[in-house]
């Protein structure tokens, strides 16, 4: 486990964001027990920001409080996949429904170019993949005009839950074609002014069963 960061932030901040890194990274694997006291001693903190921060990784689905043994880092399952993906192409499609009509010239260019630099990254670089697909639906949404709607769907991109899928799987190349032909696609869509075609291609980008994409990572 890595040191917690000394800053201005509390305390409890600092524990919860240095354990959820530790899950999403595998440092803590799954099923592993997370007694208070270890915790403490190895971040060389008190017990109350570890409780704390443990009780707000229960709230994000990360553990569990098992009686009798405590914090339980959760399994990530298919069904938990379905249900953030099920929620982001909802809420992602109205953003486009609302959008589309509404491009300017420089943010299709902006699609464009991460759609390009993804073809240029190693597929086994997952982290530099997630950073280009988040920026690339971040991207897609925020000309729905709808600002709340834009927060809770970047909130789903940077819940550490998503975080976590994409640590946990692998995602080779065979994916990382498809989501580039997905997201030309898109663009293309976008560009005809075909709000039905690129709602349908948004669905393919969510499907988790598609190319073996959630393969565990061993």
């Amino acid at each position: 486990m890595a040191a917690i960061p000394n800053d201005v932030r509390p305390l409890a901040v600092r524990v919860y964001e240095q354990i959820s890194a530790d899950i999403i990274s595998g440092t803590i694997t799954p099923g592993s027990a997370l007694a208070q006291e270890h915790i403490a001693a190895q971040y060389g903190v008190s017990r109350t920001p570890v409780r704390d921060a443990l009780t707000q990784l229960t709230l994000e689905g990360l553990t569990t409080l098992v009686p009798g043994k405590g914090y339980i880092v959760n399994q990530l399952d298919e069904r938990e996949i379905e249900n953030v993906f099920e929620v982001r192409y909802a809420l992602e499609s109205l953003a486009v429904q609302r959008a589309v009509g509404s491009y300017t010239p420089k943010q299709l260019v902006r699609l464009k170019g991460l759609i390009d630099e993804t073809e240029t990254v190693d597929p086994q670089d997952t982290d530099e993949l997630f950073r280009l697909g988040r920026a690339f639906h971040l991207a897609l949404v925020a000309p729905s005009g709808n600002d709340y709607l834009n927060g809770v769907i970047t909130s789903i991109w940077n819940h550490p839950i998503q975080q976590r899928i994409n640590t946990t799987y692998r995602q080779g190349p065979q994916h990382q074609a498809k989501v580039i032909h997905d997201h030309r696609s898109i663009l293309q869509a976008l560009k005809d002014q075909d709000i039905a075609r690129a709602i349908e291609v948004l669905g393919h980008c969510h499907d988790v069963k598609d190319t073996n994409r959630y393969e565990p990572i061993e």
